[in-house]
């Protein structure tokens, strides 16, 4: 039975701290817990049993498939409160690629309507594709949230974790959710060759249908979103990147570290110290050492000296590596001006001056894009050459492209 929304957003409203506090009841409660929620938030005169039953009329709860007389917040709502409360749960690259098998059926059924002609088909598989695009779009959006909310948390270690513990949590970041995006962004993997062929499908569309109004605004509305989303896909991932990566970097460093320390000191605690070979390993005299321990006053002056000593902020060293906006070149743009501008001897020069201040990764998605179509004769030079950029020198042999004869 259909919900009346004005009803579920008045419930809402007037219920608030109730519905918090049973979304933060990730477990479920069973039926006294909840009727004794209910007590403490109640807003009106009506009973725990009363509100319990409106409760589930709306949907708001269900009962928990293994207890009975027990109840958990009905996912839906669960999923609203995440996105109000900003605290996203991660979806896996596996959940994206179901989305994109999807995107490609109904890149296909969209296809076959256009050749037949058919605008109803053409219209419901548009609808298809624009409604997996805007799932694809608000997953990628909801991981950079999740992932944001992940390394504040192992930053702050409210929790005491230890560092190999919060270097676990940042490792699976890393191998479970950017790794695997950035295969799925890669502009040689399956995704974005899948993408291209949408665009490509996407503009005969609006070419073929431009004189029905209705279907060829369809067609541009739904290029549109598919440029959107490459734009915020990868956006999303640079983000993630850029808080994740440090992270992970000083916690390997760090877990290393402890790991050996702690075998270090198994090893002493089971074997003694001289089982580490420290003269060896120090590469000391034996007689500097006796059970670890340094015999040698001029160390014991010099400590006493550092003993006061204030540290100073180190200088900052900087690096030039200042993070861009992300700055996307849509595929079938770059194609049509690279075709007007044909023959180019040099492509990447040629990317350098007509893409001026774009981030050079997204040059070198282009530069991809270009070697790997069939629109072009392509070749190398035979002589290197060498590009100055800010902060690095490239030496590459310059591609010549020209038109198809």
């Amino acid at each position: 039975m259909a919900i009346n929304p004005q009803s579920f957003f008045n419930f809402a409203a007037q219920n608030y701290p109730l519905l918090h506090d049973i979304f933060r009841k990730s477990g479920g409660m069973n039926d006294a817990e909840l009727s004794d929620l209910i007590r403490r938030h109640r807003v009106g005169l009506e009973s725990p049993s009363t509100l319990i039953e409106k409760l589930i009329n709306l949907k708001i709860i269900e009962p928990l498939p293994d207890a009975t007389a027990s109840y958990e917040m009905s996912r839906t709502v669960s999923v609203l409160f995440r996105f109000l409360l900003q605290e996203q749960r991660l979806t896996s690259t596996a959940v994206i690629h179901a989305y994109l098998d999807e995107l490609e059926r109904a890149q296909t059924d969209l296809d076959h309507a256009i050749r037949d002609d058919k605008h109803s088909l053409i219209e419901r598989a548009l609808d298809e594709i624009t409604e997996t695009m805007e799932r694809i779009r608000q997953d990628s959006r909801a991981n950079r949230e999740a992932i944001i909310n992940e390394v504040m948390t192992v930053k702050s270690n409210r929790e005491k974790r230890t560092v190999s513990e919060r270097f676990e949590k940042i490792l699976l970041l890393w191998n479970h959710y950017l790794e695997p995006l950035k295969d799925l962004i890669d502009v040689r993997k399956t995704m974005d060759a899948s993408l291209d062929s949408l665009e490509r499908l996407l503009k005969q569309g609006a070419e073929q249908f431009l004189l029905d109004g209705a279907l060829h605004r369809e067609f541009a509305r739904c290029s549109v979103r598919l440029v959107r989303l490459r734009r915020d896909m990868t956006a999303d991932f640079h983000e993630s990147m850029h808080e994740v990566e440090p992270l992970y970097v000083s916690l390997k460093q760090d877990s290393s570290l402890a790991r050996g320390v702690a075998r270090a000191l198994e090893r002493i605690g089971k074997e003694g110290i001289r089982s580490l070979n420290l003269p060896t390993a120090l590469a000391l005299r034996t007689e500097r050492l006796r059970e670890g321990l340094f015999d040698n006053t001029d160390i014991e002056a010099f400590l006493h000296n550092v003993r006061g000593y204030q540290p100073q902020e180190p200088p900052v060293i900087n690096l030039g590596t200042e993070l861009l906006s992300p700055r996307f070149i849509p595929p079938d743009e770059l194609i049509d001006t690279l075709r007007q501008a044909l023959p180019v001897g040099d492509v990447l020069q040629w990317l350098l001056n007509r893409y001026e201040g774009y981030p050079f990764p997204e040059l070198l998605r282009a530069y991809g894009r270009i070697f790997g179509s069939d629109a072009f004769k392509a070749g190398f030079s035979r002589e290197e050459k060498k590009y100055q950029l800010p902060g690095m020198t490239v030496h590459a042999r310059p591609l010549a492209v020209e038109a198809m004869p």
